[in-house]
């Protein structure tokens, strides 16, 4: 039933607990999302292991991470994700969105921090300021730059589409990326007859 999870890259010393963290969009049917089985308040479970020869046994008193959609099965929830440290009754971070690939990128983030020897405490503080980078960029059209000159003198730059965003063919990919860049000639019109800024060639 779990086919489709989002891909973690978990570093040596965690085990995944349990996992539901489901790669696929909510499928929504009479106000409620059908496959809720990726979208419960049980997603992710993520803690710390000891290993002992050839044999682990789980650190209760480490890290874990725990990750739900919240409310479960709503369309209109998010994901949370909770970090705790051992028994604490108060989680030490939390973070929610409601985009699956930032989590995965929040996740990967804390694991990278923690790696570096980053303590909890200070680790909100450093994704927070991260956040911009680990959300998703929902500008479609956003792409490159594209440098504008007038006369061999610049003048401005444009938004120019990446190969990436578009996945074209090539030569349809050139056109479509040089359209969003054109500007309308105005129409200038002197005895009935368009002048030759606007001339058929």
């Amino acid at each position: 039933m779990y086919s489709k999870l989002v891909p973690l890259n978990i570093p040596s010393g965690w085990a995944i607990i349990h996992n539901a963290f489901g790669d696929e969009d909510p499928l929504i049917r009479d106000g409620g999302i059908v496959n809720f089985h990726f979208y419960n308040e049980d997603l992710l479970l993520i803690k710390p292991i000891t290993l002992e020869g050839t044999s682990s046994t789980v650190d209760q008193q480490g890290y874990t991470f725990k990750l739900g959609w919240f409310p479960h099965g709503n369309p209109h929830g998010c994901y949370r994700l909770t970090l705790w440290k051992g028994e604490a009754e108060g989680a030490v971070f939390q973070y929610e969105s409601r985009e699956r690939q930032t989590i995965r990128r929040v996740i990967e983030r804390c694991f990278q921090l923690m790696m570096n020897g980053v303590n909890a405490d200070q680790i909100e503080t450093e994704i927070q300021a991260d956040a911009k980078s680990l959300e998703k960029n929902h500008r479609i059209f956003s792409g490159t730059r594209k440098r504008i000159f007038d006369n061999k003198k610049f003048v401005e730059k444009k938004n120019r589409l990446t190969y990436s965003q578009v996945g074209f063919y090539w030569p349809v990919y050139y056109e479509v990326s040089n359209i969003i860049c054109l500007e309308p000639k105005s129409n200038k019109v002197r005895d009935d007859m368009i002048t030759s800024d606007n001339k058929k060639l």
